[in-house]
């Protein structure tokens, strides 16, 4: 049997530019034949436009609020896990995280205002894989690839050019982790992207082990 997931997901709820509900985004997905999602709303520097970064518990609540409505929403044959894009002030890249819960956000104030180096430090810390999302497209910076886990090979979203191949050929030279996400904002996003496992998963930690593992295929839609 095979069990594709959706690694790259934004809920109208948080990210801004998102354009659907989590709970809508999970009927799609799951009748579009996935058996689960990774929400991966935008944690900037600045945080919400609407709500001020001074008090931290209070943001991560709202962060949350996609997440948690898409877990409202979830079945036994469908999983919602918990993740983030997060961007750091240093520059305009983006990186997917996976492995995170929401204790750790409540216990770790301010990440998006840390370095990449002392994210990466807190990452490894903690069992959580940092996958730099759309390495090539226009504006990012390739960084040490020491501070990461992996690049998104294949990026689904038609509105951006992502120059896919290049983060396939990165990933292969340093031997990073390779994923696939459709980068999932709106309709024309759904089911663009994803791996494909012959293993079921049903927490964020066995995400995280087959990521680190291969044991998967990467869904692409040209």
């Amino acid at each position: 049997m095979e069990y594709i997931y959706e690694l790259h997901c934004h809920t109208s709820e948080v990210s801004g530019c998102g354009r659907i509900e989590a709970a809508e985004i999970v009927g799609i997905l799951k009748n579009k034949g996935y058996s689960g999602v990774v929400i991966t709303d935008h944690l900037t520097p600045n945080g919400f436009s609407d709500e001020p970064l001074d008090d931290w518990r209070k943001f991560v609540d709202r962060f949350l609020d996609g997440y948690k409505k898409a877990k409202t929403a979830s079945s036994e044959d469908f999983q919602v896990f918990l993740g983030a894009e997060i961007r750091f002030p240093q520059h305009d890249n983006d990186y997917l995280l996976y492995g995170i819960d929401e204790d750790f956000l409540y216990n770790n104030p301010y990440i998006n205002r840390m370095s990449l180096k002392e994210f990466s430090a807190v990452a490894r810390r903690n069992n959580i894989l940092i996958v730099q999302a759309h390495p090539f497209r226009n504006n990012m910076t390739v960084v040490n690839p020491d501070l990461i886990d992996g690049y998104e090979i294949y990026n689904g979203n038609k509105r951006h050019q992502s120059r896919n191949k290049l983060a396939e050929t990165m990933a292969t030279m340093y031997g990073k982790i390779k994923t696939s996400g459709s980068d999932l904002h709106q309709y024309e996003d759904v089911a663009r992207g994803g791996i494909v496992s012959s293993v079921e998963i049903k927490t964020e930690a066995e995400l995280c082990e087959l990521l680190q593992s291969s044991n998967y295929t990467h869904r692409k839609t040209l």
